[in-house]
């Protein structure tokens, strides 16, 4: 499993200015800045994505893609088709699962609505380093975990095989991770 944690500095943005998409998700691969500026690509269109799919439910299902977005940079093939489309494709498939995952839950008396997507773009890596020091400092040893596994690519039944839990002990951890998540950045912090 990879860790995406990065510095950026003044030149971070510039850095891979020349690399088309596809270059760039190759690099990403092994290389955790490449891995954040490609992120930080495809975070416009997963964004709308998300906001399209659930208005209410925009701000779970834009971290639902961006997860899946990272867990899918090592399963990117070049030879495919585009980078932003398989990116996109991956974000709409976890946001659609976890759309009709909480399906019975939705429309229910009293649910919790959230804030809509900020129309401004916000510096789309300082997001992600946000997001990088939340997950290290905000949540517990097992939600860390849990969301690492779930970034590496593993459904819950491997996530709770691996760290020798129930399923629904993992959901609930993921469940407590992403609530975390939302208060921190709610607080005062955006993604």
């Amino acid at each position: 499993m990879m860790c995406y944690a990065y510095n950026v500095g003044e030149n971070f943005p510039k850095q891979f200015d020349g690399l088309s998409d596809e270059e760039l998700a190759v690099k990403a691969a092994g290389d955790s800045a490449a891995a954040a500026e490609l992120i930080a690509r495809v975070l416009p269109p997963i964004r709308a994505l998300a906001h399209s799919i659930e208005p209410s439910l925009s701000e779970d299902l834009l971290q639902e893609g961006l997860m899946a977005a990272l867990a899918a940079i090592g399963r990117y093939d070049p030879e495919r088709g585009k980078a932003l489309t398989f990116f996109v494709q991956c974000a709409k498939n976890r946001m659609l699962s976890e759309v009709a995952r909480i399906a019975p839950i939705s429309g229910a008396e009293g649910e919790e609505t959230l804030e809509t997507i900020p129309a401004e773009e916000e510096a789309p890596n300082a997001r992600l380093e946000a997001l990088y020091a939340a997950i290290g400092s905000c949540l517990t040893g097992l939600e860390r975990g849990a969301v690492s596994l779930y970034l590496a690519g593993l459904g819950y039944r491997e996530i709770a095989a691996e760290l020798g839990i129930s399923e629904k002990s993992v959901d609930n951890a993921m469940q407590r991770a992403r609530r975390k998540l939302r208060e921190k950045f709610e607080a005062g912090q955006k993604l």
